[in-house]
């Protein structure tokens, strides 16, 4: 099958990763061309070289005649024009050849709004809660039969139904081999790690780890710098270190031998892979209850409390690091695999794109994980 991937034009589809979407993006692609498919990425320059990568002209103002007299606006500004050309060329482009199928991974309205002028069929993963500018590509895309609709989990799902006619719910994958199973942990240890950012709620991982009598070491790239500056650099010291942004290897060694994870997600997490990551290392999570923790989690996994609770975080870290590092290990090997993946999507391309049925599209894309 001949599929286009259209990326978000935020940071390129490589490692190391900067967040979960680039990180399923590039699985997608990865896992798709091992399948035998033909695969073109439409994304950002430094995107992985072993892709067959697009990248879509990114600087239109530069062009423009009067650049050095161009003013921003409150909403129409630099910005808003670039990815707009940017994206309008994505979908020239794919106009332009015979795609059988689109995915698109992107996290702007122009793919949605124009989907239905394709030749072909085109599947978008939604990664993340409804906000108005990407809520108005689903509203107007929503009605053509072309186009369908995966959420990573049910609770995303259901933030986005009252939007949706149809959808599917499709768990995110990881590539569990990759992902070093450690029996043993040193003791008293916690690990934390994802973007620096309000919404990720490392400050929380600190004081609990802190008032639990845990070592804990953060890990992750600093997404908002005057946040990490204001609120976790003062913390930082004695028994909590920040370890840097780490690639895949060092993280895998990092999870490997913590007695926890520590997952602090203060907004509704659509999905969550550091969840399933720390699980394939053996590594018990203690987590808030936010989003599709309870989807990935269960209670030989996890230890999950309230949101922003931070004494009920403390006392699930000691409970948590007691779990079987077995069992955490065979909750992903049983749910959230690349192949599980893949296979789900595969078997709705497969439904989209009548006529070229493989023989690995035999799963139904609707899934849950008990």
């Amino acid at each position: 099958m001949k599929i286009a991937v259209i990326a978000h034009l935020k940071f390129p589809i490589s490692e190391p990763f900067h967040g979960g979407l680039e990180m399923h993006t590039h699985a997608l692609v990865q896992q798709l061309m091992a399948r035998g498919h033909e695969v073109t990425l439409f994304a950002l320059p430094d995107s992985d070289p072993n892709f067959r990568t697009i990248a879509p002209p990114l600087q239109a103002t530069d062009q423009l005649d009067d650049a050095k007299r161009f003013r921003e606006e409150p909403v129409f500004g630099r910005d808003f024009i670039n990815k707009f050309y940017a994206y309008s060329a994505v979908l020239r482009k794919i106009g332009q050849e015979p795609f059988d199928l689109v995915h698109n991974n992107s996290l702007h309205y122009l793919p949605l709004a124009l989907g239905h002028t394709l030749h072909c069929p085109m599947v978008t993963t939604l990664h993340c809660p409804p906000f108005e500018s990407l809520r108005a590509g689903v509203i107007l895309a929503s009605p053509y039969a072309g186009n369908h609709f995966v959420a990573v989990s049910q609770s995303l799902g259901r933030e986005w139904a009252p939007d949706l006619q149809q959808y599917s719910v499709i768990p995110n994958g990881i590539a569990v081999d990759g992902w070093a199973f450690s029996p043993a942990a040193t003791e008293r240890t916690a690990f934390w790690f994802g973007r620096i950012c309000p919404e990720k709620g490392p400050e929380y991982a600190i004081r609990a780890a802190r008032l639990a009598g845990f070592r804990l070491r953060l890990a992750g790239s600093i997404y908002d710098q005057d946040y990490f500056d204001r609120t976790i650099a003062p913390e930082l010291g004695g028994d909590v270190e920040y370890i840097g942004h780490l690639n895949h290897a060092e993280v895998c060694r990092e999870a490997g031998r913590a007695a926890v994870g520590l997952f602090t997600s203060v907004w509704e997490e659509p999905f969550g892979l550091v969840l399933p990551e720390l699980l394939a290392c053996g590594t018990p999570v203690a987590a808030f209850d936010s989003g599709a923790a309870r989807e990935i989690l269960d209670e030989r996994s996890g230890i999950i409390v309230p949101k922003c609770d931070v004494a009920a975080l403390a006392d699930a870290l000691p409970k948590a690091a007691a779990l079987n590092r077995a069992h955490c290990r065979q909750r992903v090997d049983h749910h959230f695999t690349f192949d599980q993946m893949i296979d789900r999507y595969e078997a709705l391309y497969h439904q989209l794109v009548p006529g070229l049925y493989s023989t690995t599209a035999h799963r139904s894309p609707s899934v849950s994980v008990a």
